[in-house]
């Protein structure tokens, strides 16, 4: 417990308490010390417990976050005066009767009385007038501490009984100009830096952003930073983006590139900063890419054909050069994608615990705990019987626990990289999908699986709602958000959609033709 203290040649105890470091930051001094006023020792022990609960609620509700606001003493003055402003626009056309003014100055002057007189005057008017000071610097955002705010709540409580003294006059009839006015510099504030790399730090938190979509945006902001001049957001404005917008839509990139890309990486992030308080304002928040008809692609689904080529070279026999997790991701995530529409990303992080048996129903288990799941929702989702005809149970168990199905923990040489290896993996199978002759723009070499999947359900005329849930997409209304589709429930509709009756095709072997191509051209003669 916190006692007094007695110095040398005075009669009275003393308070004296040592301000915790991560208070300093905040322009705290490392020592707050004054008299208690007694020297009775019963008398001064209650005074310091006193004094030192008032400081502790005072630190903890008002140094804790953001660092304060660095304020010179004329910025100070002229807060006090947007105050004395403020106080007298609020009562100026109906200030009440003279006497109401009269009561007001003198409760005033007594609130302003320190109880201990020799009690430091800062220190008695920041618990005096402390929390209604704070709730004005508070609607503008400010805080104060230490030095600045007692130099504040001095200018504060001049400033509040100067106005009752003007509105005193006005009750009483007299609207004459007031000739102090003048004393109050005009109020200009500068803003507080708001660096990126902080702000993007709890951005991609508090949203759980993704490795990829980080790897994807974080040079996006790159490149506005370098158009603004610097990294404080609080320095990017609306014209900057706009003028951003039109430099990229003056490049090769597409206005929906632009738009999808670009714009929506900036209206996620300034408009959640502007949510959470961390900016006053988004200046994405009007920033629009017009984007015409013609330049609007339909992305489409895989045809039969389509489907047929990519499902038979899946089956096809795998070259031995290959390494066995990438064969096995080649031979299984196109046809589980097939009978799930799943993300391909979703199924290229499976663990080999994410296969298991749900009420005598063999599923998989797409979680986030895994890796990228879109909507952050797990689901389980039933197994169609085509692929345990195939043997994908059997392939499955061949590894335990959380080893992942379809790549190497050992062989990564990055296990912390931005693009996660599941990433990787499903980005190999686009550019197989593209070799495979697969190259409409309008179909996506693996998304191009859900696409067909939500096709082949409706015109299995699978139900709509389970659908939906069996490929992750997001509830349309409140109401979808209640309840569960458990796997017995999914089940039906999943054997609703026809099996894909494709022959294995042949071996391809790029590595292979280009091995014996190197030695064919190194046995000719010189």
């Amino acid at each position: 417990m916190l006692q007094p203290i007695k110095k040398d040649h005075t009669k009275n105890y003393w308070f004296r308490r040592r301000v915790p470091a991560k208070y300093r930051k905040f322009g705290m001094p490392s020592e707050i010390k004054f008299s208690l006023g007694t020297a009775d020792w019963d008398e001064a022990v209650l005074r310091c417990q006193e004094e030192n609960l008032k400081l502790e609620r005072t630190w903890r509700a008002n140094l804790e976050g953001e660092p304060p606001s660095d304020l010179s003493h004329m910025q100070i003055n002229a807060l006090a005066g947007e105050f004395y402003n403020e106080m007298v626009a609020s009562h100026r056309d109906e200030p009440g009767r003279p006497i109401l003014w009269e009561e007001s100055l003198r409760a005033l002057e007594k609130k302003k009385t320190r109880l201990i007189s020799i009690q430091p005057v800062g220190v008695h008017l920041r618990f005096a007038f402390g929390d209604e000071a704070r709730e004005f610097l508070a609607r503008r955002r400010l805080k104060l501490v230490g030095d600045r705010f007692e130099t504040f709540i001095k200018a504060y409580v001049k400033a509040k009984e100067h106005a009752s003294r003007v509105l005193l006059r006005h009750a009483e009839g007299d609207y004459t100009p007031d000739p102090e006015q003048a004393k109050y510099p005009a109020l200009q504030l500068t803003e507080p830096k708001k660096p990126f790399e902080g702000l993007w730090t709890e951005f991609c938190e508090a949203k759980k952003i993704s490795a990829s979509t980080k790897k994807k945006w974080r040079p996006y902001f790159s490149a506005l930073m370098l158009r603004v001049g610097s990294s404080d957001m609080n320095l990017v404005t609306e014209q900057h983006l706009l003028d951003w917008r039109d430099a990229l839509l003056a490049t090769k990139l597409s206005p929906i590139t632009v738009k999808d890309g670009y714009i929506a990486a900036a209206k996620a992030f300034f408009g959640w900063c502007k949510r959470m308080k961390k900016l006053r304002s988004d200046p994405s928040a009007e920033v629009v890419v017009d984007v015409s008809e013609k330049h609007e692609t339909k992305m489409r689904g895989f045809t039969d054909k389509e489907a047929a080529i990519i499902l038979s070279a899946a089956l096809a026999p795998m070259s031995k050069l290959m390494a066995r997790e990438n064969a096995a991701a080649r031979r299984w995530v196109p046809w589980i994608c097939a009978y799930t529409g799943a993300r391909v990303n979703e199924i290229t992080q499976l663990r080999a615990s994410d296969v298991l048996n749900v009420d005598g129903i063999d599923c998989i288990r797409i979680t986030p705990e895994a890796g990228t799941v879109k909507t952050l929702r797990e689901r389980v989702v039933p197994i169609h019987p085509h692929l345990v005809e195939q043997g994908f149970l059997d392939f499955a168990r061949m590894k335990k626990g959380k080893a992942p199905l379809f790549y190497s923990v050992a062989r990564q040489r990055n296990p912390d990289r931005k693009n996660p290896t599941y990433t990787s993996v499903g980005n190999k199978l686009a550019e197989w999908v593209r070799e495979l002759g697969i190259k409409d723009p309008r179909v996506a070499p693996n998304h191009g699986w859900r696409h067909r999947f939500k096709t082949a359900g409706r015109k299995a005329r699978m139900d709509w709602l389970i659908l939906d849930a069996i490929q992750g997409h997001a509830p349309r209304t409140e109401g979808e958000e209640y309840g569960e589709v458990p796997p017995d429930v999914m089940q039906p509709e999943i054997l609703k959609h026809p099996r894909y009756d494709v022959a294995a095709g042949k071996l391809r072997d790029r590595r292979g033709d280009a091995n014996r191509s190197r030695a064919g051209k190194r046995k000719e003669p010189a």
